[in-house]
C-alpha cells in the first residue's frame, strides 16, 4: 500500500485502508490501485533481477577462475601436501583381514561350524579379489609385472600373485576348519613414503622376535633383507604362550619393488599370511603385528597403535 500524494506530494502519514483479512491478503500479493506485485512495480522487480543477475554471473566468473586457477596447479596422482607435511603423516599404519566390522577386531568362531568359518573365508576372498581377478581393477591390471627383484618404471607396478600365500589360500579355507587360521597382513599407503630397511644382520632391533632374526640372518644376499619385516606376537605374556608357533608366506617381509607407492592405476600393495599353527582353543587371544622398518615409528600403546595392528581371535 503506498502513499497518498494529493496535489503530487507523498503522504507517508496516512493510516491504512480498513479491508477484510482476505482483501487485505489479496492486496499483498497484487494491489491493483497501485499496480504493485509484492509490494513492488514491474519496473522495480525487473531492476532488482538485473542486480542480482550481474551479481550472480560475476560470482560465477569469479569462482571458475578460481577454480581453474587451483585444479592448474594440480596434479591428479601426486598429492600436494606429502608424507610429514600430510593429515595422515609419515608413518604407515597396518591393516588385517579378515576384519568383520560389526564385530571389529575380534575373530571368534567354531571350526565345526561350517556358517561361521564361511563368514571369514568370504571376508578374506573379497579383499583378495582384485589380486585375483585384474578386471576388477580401474585399468584392468594392464601394467602388472613381474618385477622380481627389480622395480618398475612409473608407469607399471609389480604383481602380487596369491599362489604365494602357500597354505594359506582359498582352496585350503585358509586354515580356518583345521584350526590353524591364517591372517592377511599388509602395510597402509602413503604416497612417495620409502622405507629404511633393517639390512644388516649387525644392527638389528634387539625386541625383534627371534624368528625374523632368524630368517633374515639366514637370507644369502643383501638383496633379500631389503624389505619391511612383519612380525606378530601374543601382546601379553599369557597370549604368547596361547598364541603358539607361526608361519609366514611367503615371507615375513614387504619387498622394497613395491616401495614407494605413487598412486599408479593397478597397484596392489604386497602382503603377508601369517599362520597360527597350534593356537590354544576356547581362549581369547590377543595378538599384535607390527611393521619393522627405522623410519616406522611403533608404540606399545593399545591406543595409539602406530605401526601395528591388533586383533583377538578365539576358537572353540
Amino acid at each position: 500500500m503506498g502513499a497518498d500524494r494529493p496535489n503530487g506530494v507523498a503522504n507517508y502519514c496516512r493510516r491504512p485502508p480498513q479491508r477484510p483479512l482476505l482483501q487485505k491478503l489479496q492486496y499483498a500479493i497484487w494491489n491493483p490501485e497501485e499496480g504493485t506485485f509484492l509490494g513492488r512495480t514491474p519496473h522495480r522487480w525487473g531492476v532488482i533481477g538485473l542486480i542480482y543477475l550481474v551479481m550472480y554471473i560475476c560470482i560465477i566468473i569469479f569462482f571458475s577462475i578460481c577454480m581453474c586457477g587451483l585444479l592448474a596447479t594440480m596434479d591428479e596422482r601426486e598429492p600436494y601436501f606429502q608424507l610429514a607435511d600430510s593429515i595422515i603423516g609419515a608413518n604407515p599404519g597396518m591393516g588385517h583381514r579378515p576384519l568383520l566390522y560389526e564385530e571389529g577386531a575380534l575373530i571368534w568362531y567354531d571350526a565345526d561350524n561350517d556358517t561361521q568359518i564361511k563368514r571369514y573365508v568370504d571376508n578374506i576372498n573379497e579383499f583378495l579379489a582384485p589380486y585375483e581377478n585384474k578386471s576388477l581393477l580401474a585399468n584392468g591390471g594392464v601394467n602388472q609385472i613381474d618385477c622380481g627383484t627389480v622395480k618398475p618404471p612409473r608407469a607399471e607396478v609389480c604383481s602380487f600373485s596369491t599362489d604365494q600365500l602357500g597354505d594359506c589360500s582359498a582352496a585350503n579355507g585358509f586354515g580356518y576348519s583345521n584350526r590353524m587360521p591364517c591372517l592377511i597382513i599388509k602395510l597402509n599407503r602413503i604416497y612417495n613414503w620409502n622405507p629404511e630397511f633393517f639390512d644388516d644382520p649387525n644392527e638389528l632391533p634387539p625386541d625383534m622376535p627371534p624368528d625374523i632374526t632368524n630368517y633374515i640372518n639366514s637370507t644369502t644376499s643383501p638383496r633379500e633383507r631389503r624389505r619391511v619385516w612383519v612380525s606378530c606376537k601374543g601382546e601379553r605374556p599369557a597370549d604368547v604362550e596361547a598364541l603358539g608357533p607361526l608361519r609366514y608366506f611367503p615371507y615375513p617381509g614387504l619387498d622394497e619393488t613395491f616401495f614407494p607407492y605413487d598412486n599408479t592405476p593397478g597397484y596392489l600393495s604386497p602382503l603377508v599370511a601369517v599362520q597360527l599353527l597350534k593356537p590354544k582353543l576356547n581362549q581369547i587371544i590377543n595378538i599384535r603385528c607390527r611393521a619393522w622398518a627405522h623410519n616406522i615409528q611403533f608404540t606399545e600403546s593399545l591406543k595409539e597403535r602406530l605401526g601395528s595392528t591388533h586383533l583377538e581371535i578365539m576358537i572353540d
